[in-house]
Order: structure tokens, then sequence, then C-alpha cells
């Protein structure tokens, strides 16, 4: 075990989903086990451990006989992930609104609290790690309140696959002129005043507007990346 109770399999799994989100082993690499050994100075055992972790969260595929790779992306792909997202996030916040009690009220405000307090890059330019998880607590607490856990597994991993999206959509500096502090405040006070109608709204337009982002830049002459394509953007 590492200090503070981290294992190594703990420290190669978050290294190789920063490395990751942040483009260095692009969609669709297949990740080998040498080349993992090697950056990320671990046992073969650490590797198979800390790959299946990655997969559960959407961001690495296992195949048959084959091995790992990183996931594939596409416009189609992102379509049906978002209209998933809003189908099955909606109805969860709008249970969890009706259902939350003064506890869900406690942890949600807690969560955004820190989310609107972090940066969402880092110095050199990418996304912060940091943010991302920060962003993913408050999203699970908005639908914290639904008494369906299989529910709430389900939007919890749909939106562990959009992470790799997200992290594209925060390349493109146009992404800097969103007010998103404000979607999660308009989000978040509709929420708590109980206005289930109103926090659906703000939540499909939030969900939406990062697509929007992402696929208005693939039509543009230097859009990559949903192909496959380093440099893309994403939400």
């Amino acid at each position: 075990m590492e200090p503070g109770g981290r294992s190594k399999t703990d420290d190669v799994q978050r290294l190789l989903r920063a490395d990751i989100l942040n483009g260095v082993w692009a969609p669709g690499t297949k990740l080998r086990f040498t080349e993992l050994r090697e950056r990320y100075r671990c046992s073969t055992g650490v590797v198979r451990e800390a790959l299946p972790r990655l997969v559960g969260e959407g961001l690495v595929t296992a195949e048959p006989q084959l091995g790992f790779r990183v996931v594939t992306v596409s416009p189609e792909d992102l379509r049906d992930l978002t209209e998933a997202r809003i189908l099955l996030e909606t109805m969860v916040l709008r249970s969890s609104i009706e259902q939350g009690d003064l506890a869900w009220e406690t942890r949600l405000v807690a969560a955004h609290h820190l989310l609107a307090n972090l940066p969402r890059r880092t110095a050199d330019g990418s996304p912060s790690l940091e943010w991302l998880s920060a962003h993913s607590a408050f999203h699970a607490a908005l639908g914290g309140g639904c008494g369906n856990g299989r529910m709430k597994t389900i939007v919890n991993s749909l939106r562990d696959s959009a992470e790799i999206y997200r992290c594209w959509t925060a390349k493109d500096d146009r992404a800097l002129t969103r007010d998103v502090e404000a979607e999660h405040r308009t989000i978040l006070e509709a929420a708590l005043r109980r206005d289930a109608d109103a926090a659906v709204a703000a939540l499909t337009d939030h969900i939406q507007r990062s697509t929007d982002l992402l696929l208005h830049s693939q039509r543009q002459p230097a859009g990559t990346g949903l192909d496959g394509r380093a440099g893309g953007d994403g939400s």
C-alpha cells in the first residue's frame, strides 16, 4: 500500500485515467501491457487490476482474445449517449427532488460548494481532474435523493462514459465563454426550491449544450477527434 492507504493499482488507475482524458492515449488505441508497464513503472498484475476498473468507468473496452483499448468515440455515439443521459438523468433528478430529505439537500449544497470553488483547467490548460471528480460528485448528488438504486447506477455509468467527451469540450476555447458555473447554480437552486420542472429543464439544457458545442466543433475545418483522431473536443 502507498502512503494514505492507496495501492499501486489505485495510482496506476488514476494516472492512466488522466492520460486517457488528456489525450496521451487516443480513442481506439490498443493498450499494450508492455507499454503500460514501462510508462507507469508497475507490474503486469497491477495493469491487469487497473484496466477493468477503467472499463467500468466507460473509458476502456475489453475485447475477448484481443485485450484492452481506449473507448472509441463518434458523433453517433455522442448523440445516443446524450439522449440516454437526458432521458434517465432527468427522471432520477425529478424523483430525487420529490423524495429527497434535508440530508440530501445538505449533501447537494456541499457538493456544489466544492465544485464552484475549483478551476476547470490546470495551469497548462488541460482539464482539471479534481474539477472533473467534483463535477461527477455534484451530478451524483443531484440524483442522490432518488430511492431507486439501480436507476442511479445506470445514470452514473452513463455519466462516466461522457467524461472523455467532456474533456474534449473543455479544450475548446469556446467553452471558456460558457458560464458553466451559472448553469450548475441554476440547477441547484431549482432543486432546492423543489421546482422539478425547472430543474429538469436546466439539467437538460446543461447536458445538451456540451453535446452541441462538440458537434459544432466537428463541423469546422480544424475539428477532429470524434473519428478517433487526436485533437478533438467534447463534453
